[in-house]
């Protein structure tokens, strides 16, 4: 499973690539826009945290068990959302690989008003579970990216349908390592990034 995995990495390389730089593009744009303008953080910040408010009260809140169930099942549906929406011609992956960047941006911005060390708190706060959920989150969005290119654009040699089938051939070859990779990230999250975080920033 894991060489098959590595295969559909390198075959989907410049796809993943699009989608990493669509993921920084929209963390670095937001900063700077934040930066130019720090008044916008209030709004950004009642139109994107309340969302995140809710979900981290259902998962933090109750059995850590059950929290990291909420969490996988969260982040597995906003990833097979962003892999099936990628048929309406890929737009929204891209989106979706923007917003999430622009949600780490807004984080390190708000994180420096607050005068919090920003690398290292993104490093202890993010970097454990990230590790494994971002991988998974950029892999979707190049599926994504790549069924709505060869919905315009079939595959070479082949007809426009056979290229969706051949593409999501490939997505149920990588998928049992996308939920595999959410799970583990699911668990990091709830059970040890808190226990990082603590121990860093107490």
């Amino acid at each position: 499973m894991i060489n098959a995995f590595i295969s559909t990495l390198k075959n989907n390389r410049s796809w993943l690539i699009l989608a990493v730089i669509f993921f920084i593009g929209g963390t670095f744009l937001t900063y700077a826009a934040l930066h130019q303008d720090p008044q916008a953080l209030a709004m950004l910040e009642e139109a994107i945290f309340p969302v995140l408010e809710e979900l981290g009260e259902e998962v933090f809140t109750g059995h850590p068990l059950y929290g990291a169930l909420i969490l996988f099942f969260h982040n597995l549906t906003a990833s097979l959302q962003v892999i099936l929406l990628g048929l309406i011609l890929g737009i929204p992956p891209l989106f979706s690989a923007i917003a999430n960047g622009s949600v780490l941006g807004i984080l390190a911005f708000q994180l420096g008003q607050e005068g919090v060390a920003v690398v290292p708190f993104l490093l202890a706060g993010i970097l454990p579970h990230g590790i494994f959920e971002l991988p998974a989150f950029l892999l979707s969005a190049a599926f994504g990216l790549k069924l709505g290119y060869h919905l315009v654009f079939p595959l070479p040699g082949l007809k426009r349908l056979e290229s969706v089938k051949n593409i999501f051939r490939e997505i149920g070859g990588a998928l049992p390592m996308i939920v595999i990779l959410l799970a583990i990230a699911a668990l990091i999250e709830v059970f040890i990034t808190p226990a990082v975080l603590l121990y860093f920033f107490n």
